[in-house]
């Protein structure tokens, strides 16, 4: 599906999923601006972090119609160093489904030999995918960083990724 033809359309899950600090609406909580059936409200006086936000889905041609986010309960967003799974907090793991998770389990693989990590972000926890496994972070704080490594363990060696900084949380 080439990029240029998507839109947003009747999907706004980024309304809900993200969080817009202007506005000090939190993750996983409608917007007050979203009107049902219309999107936003206010879209040509929207916050600054609402316009800078691109949907990977709309910009990336390799993610066909099933990943338009309302349809997969997911909303793609890339950081540097990070590829962010929002999932949609009234579906259970989103990402565990087929097709997607085979397409995030490589992505993964790719990522992280890159230097980029797949984290989903679900229900206030951080869960990085790594090639063999999911690594639940719990729930990290503001000014937490990632630390990525490849580690000797009992299995042979691992990519082990880890929430470091002055705000870490630890799991729960």
């Amino acid at each position: 599906m080439a990029a240029a033809s998507k839109l947003c359309g009747d999907c706004s899950l980024c309304c809900k999923v993200l969080s817009i600090p202007e506005l000090d609406k939190p993750k996983d909580k409608w917007c007050p601006n979203f009107v049902a059936g219309t999107g936003c409200g206010i879209y040509a006086e929207r916050p600054g972090s609402c316009r800078n936000f691109t949907c990977r889905w709309l910009v990336d041609a390799t993610l066909g119609p099933e990943w338009k986010p309302n349809l997969c309960k997911m909303v793609l967003d890339v950081k540097p160093g990070l590829l962010v799974v929002h999932a949609d907090p009234a579906v259970s793991k989103p990402w565990r489904a087929e097709p997607y998770n085979s397409i995030l389990k490589a992505l993964a693989v790719q990522g992280l030999n890159s230097g980029t990590v797949v984290m989903v972000m679900e229900r206030g926890r951080s869960i990085a995918l790594l090639p063999d496994r999911e690594e639940d972070l719990g729930v990290i704080g503001p000014g937490a960083r990632l630390q990525v490594a490849r580690e000797a363990t009992a299995q042979g060696l691992q990519w082990q990724v880890r929430a470091i900084g002055p705000h870490e949380v630890a799991k729960k």
